[in-house]
């Protein structure tokens, strides 16, 4: 049997999710897979949580503390030091999302049957089981684009989805593939990460699925919360424009720096104008400074990666979209009909 570890990366978990925190962790430790480690990896939490976790899940699950804010990239790939010598695939949860009693197994089995599937997800679901969420895309312009699922069509998913990423909130992937890649991307922080490193897994010739045979509840953004938070906006942003560089083919890439960047430049000098969002247009300045001082880096993994055959692959899971401006919910249909398109190419 396949040895599992479950990473439950926490940043002050206690205090922002509650007892949504003890289910999230209950469900990785009662899953009905037989050989699971469930780590609670706390990322420099000022609350009570790592204390909390201690007494009241004992030996259930191993705490490490990494005394730090890392952010979810950085926190991740240290935390794989952790784990056991013999585990095979990695699981990183976050601590707001429950787990199905199944979702191990069922992926599990689903990879050891499938050996080019590097990364793999389940159907993710809203807390009230509303909506779901399969995974996503990535529009002609570099933008994530999740495949939305309504209520109505959830209950009728069959088989495997193959998607350009697949979300870091319950994703299982190979533990040799995951360190083969050098993790997460650390500079990244937070954001977009799920799609640099599927990027990654794509470029060497690896899947990346979404399996709805089993599900997970996830409470999205249960720690970073609603609203508009600038540290989230800004690097939700900065890397948008960092996968770009790296993995969108040159024609697209070409079209999003003088279409979208042009686009950017104009909409968040006019919503600066608002006093609730003055910030916008300092933050979008010194993204683009950013860029410019790691030009060279961000060029150099693009070679690196544009090199390999499996990278021309990555154009037939783009969306080709016809200007920045299209609205997202005209997005997400277009990548649901990409997700049942890529699921017709996966039956053998």
């Amino acid at each position: 049997m396949s040895k599992v570890s479950i990473i439950i990366l926490n940043y002050n978990g206690r205090s922002k999710l509650g007892p949504l925190l003890d289910e999230a962790i209950e469900s990785a430790i009662n899953q009905s897979y037989g050989d699971v480690e469930v780590l609670f990896v706390d990322n420099g939490s000022s609350d009570d949580s790592v204390k909390y976790v201690r007494e009241r899940f004992g030996d259930f699950v191993r705490v490490v503390e990494l005394g730090h804010n890392y952010g979810f990239c950085l926190g991740n790939n240290l935390a794989i030091r952790y784990v056991s010598a013999d585990s095979k695939y990695i699981l990183f949860q976050n601590p707001d999302a429950v787990l199905s009693k199944d979702y191990v197994e069922t992926l599990v089995n689903l990879m050891n049957g499938e050996s080019k599937i590097g990364a793999a997800q389940g159907l993710q679901l809203s807390m009230d089981g509303f909506s779901g969420y399969c995974g996503g895309f990535v529009d002609s312009y570099g933008r994530g684009v999740e495949v939305v699922v309504s209520n109505r069509l959830v209950k009728h998913l069959r088989g495997v989805f193959r998607v350009y990423w697949v979300s870091g909130s319950a994703m299982l992937i190979r533990r040799r593939l995951f360190e083969l890649l050098g993790g997460f991307p650390g500079e990244f922080f937070m954001y977009h990460d799920e799609i640099d490193l599927c990027s990654r897994i794509r470029a060497v010739g690896y899947e990346c699925i979404c399996y709805p045979a089993t599900s997970y509840r996830h409470a999205r953004g249960g720690i970073v919360g609603g609203g508009i938070n600038w540290i989230t906006w800004y690097f939700a942003n900065r890397n948008r424009w960092l996968t770009s560089l790296r993995y969108l083919p040159l024609n697209y890439l070409i079209e999003s720096i003088l279409m979208s960047g042009a686009t950017d430049l104009i909409a968040n000098f006019i919503k600066s104008f608002k006093p609730w969002e003055r910030n916008r247009l300092p933050l979008l300045l010194r993204i683009y400074l950013y860029l410019a001082r790691n030009i060279r880096r961000e060029l150099s993994k693009r070679i690196m990666y544009t090199r390999t055959e499996a990278f021309k692959g990555l154009r037939d899971y783009i969306i080709r979209v016809p200007n920045p401006l299209v609205k997202e919910p005209l997005l997400e249909y277009m990548a649901l009909i990409k997700a049942f398109e890529t699921h017709e190419k996966f039956i053998k």
